[in-house]
């Protein structure tokens, strides 16, 4: 790309990282304001303790060093249980919807005190976040630009998995073609999240990474018997006839922030009041489309930052259950598409309402506006004009290649 056009891109990220930084104090301020001390916990603006989604990781923590831990997925004995945390304090209601691996990542956690996990957690996530995702990036306003990210804070404030996940993503591209074991037990370890990793099968199957395929198979097959050696075949029945259930009630009878963040096609066209059959139609004609994307793109370029790029836009789109806190990531995409080629106008809206998407689906929610899935499909197609604008130095790369004794 021309010199200019990088300044031009310079430019636009350094002009909207203080938009960013308002809007993550914004943030901050309905999370915490109004926040107190309670049982040795602090208590946010929501009545929720500081740290709320950190909550139940710790308790899956917990649960896995302690007896019949299947009984959690029942929410009534799950929220009593939260009920007694702080004695006289009637919490908020939480759900318990990982899968039972889950339990092996967070058993470490479990065995000491809440406040201390939360601490050693949100320290873990941002030392691994600076050193795998932010560190690489030489300008000041790309490192200043992925800290400044409204999810950024929710991580912070709200305990999300979200830093560690991109942190996982971030190295199954940097690993995938030198450490291919290492990268399938990466893609293993996805599985506690399971709507992330739909589309990785066929990314590995599209790229030949037959190595890494495999290993991911060793590695979940592995994963999930030792669970089951660990805690039995039960909690894993509870599981898939329990907690998916509630997570489908979650889809189409949660309150406007939790719908406000989950940017899928299906949940707005539930917002718009279709039916669950017609938001179902919509989210797999675009889940079609995702698929058709990565096809694509792995045919059009052999750069693999773009391979990847295509894999991690077309599987938020393909899903009909994301949380928008856990696409912290794409903001290392959209900063890896703006060294490529100078935006373009639709582009830069693109790059902004994608760092942003956390806050703006809650604030279009409160007004029953929909339309937040319309800026991952933005950023699918970006990276699918990027790999067209590539595709003839990639032929040239491979001719080149052909060529050499």
């Amino acid at each position: 790309m021309a010199e200019d056009g990088l300044e031009k891109n310079r430019a636009l990220i350094s002009g909207l990282n203080p938009v960013m930084m308002g809007l993550s104090v914004f943030v901050a301020v309905f999370v915490l304001y109004g926040s107190h001390l309670a049982g040795g916990y602090v208590i946010d603006g929501q009545g929720f303790i500081l740290g709320r989604d950190f909550l139940n990781f710790w308790h899956y923590g917990l649960a896995a060093w302690g007896e019949a831990p299947a009984r959690f997925y029942d929410l009534s004995l799950y929220n009593d249980v939260l009920d007694r945390l702080i004695p006289g304090y009637d919490y908020p209601d939480q759900n318990w919807s990982y899968p039972p691996h889950y339990l092996l990542v967070a058993a470490p956690f479990g065995l000491i005190g809440y406040n201390w996990a939360l601490a050693l957690f949100t320290a873990l996530g941002v030392a691994l976040y600076w050193k795998v995702v932010v560190s690489d990036h030489e300008g000041v306003e790309q490192r200043i630009a992925l800290f400044a990210m409204p999810t950024f804070t929710v991580f912070l404030l709200c305990g999300q998995v979200s830093a560690l996940l991109a942190v996982i993503l971030v190295a199954i591209y940097r690993l995938m073609d030198r450490r291919p074991i290492i990268t399938g037990l990466l893609i293993a370890l996805l599985t506690v999240k399971p709507q992330i990793g739909l589309l990785i099968p066929l990314f590995l199957i599209f790229t030949g990474r037959s190595r890494v395929f495999f290993a991911a198979v060793a590695g979940t097959i592995a994963f999930f018997g030792l669970s089951v050696a660990i805690h039995g075949w039960e909690i894993w029945r509870v599981y898939l006839t329990e907690s998916i259930a509630v997570q489908s009630t979650t889809l189409t009878q949660s309150n406007f922030v939790v719908m406000g963040l989950m940017p899928t096609v299906f949940v707005d066209m539930i917002m718009i009041g279709a039916g669950k059959q017609a938001a179902m139609a919509a989210q797999i004609v675009v889940a079609l489309g995702a698929v058709a994307l990565l096809w694509r793109v792995t045919r059009l370029t052999t750069d693999p930052f773009l391979q990847f790029a295509a894999l991690l836009s077309a599987s938020f789109v393909f899903t009909p259950y994301l949380m928008s806190y856990d696409t912290l990531v794409l903001g290392w995409v959209l900063l890896g598409l703006a060294v490529r080629a100078e935006m373009t106008g639709w582009q830069g809206i693109v790059y902004g309402l994608t760092m942003v998407i956390c806050p703006l689906g809650v604030i279009l929610s409160a007004f029953s506006i929909p339309g937040t899935p319309l800026v991952l499909i933005g950023l699918c197609l970006w990276v699918w004009k990027v790999a067209r604008e590539n595709a003839g130095v990639s032929r040239a790369v491979r001719l080149n290649r052909a060529t050499v004794p």
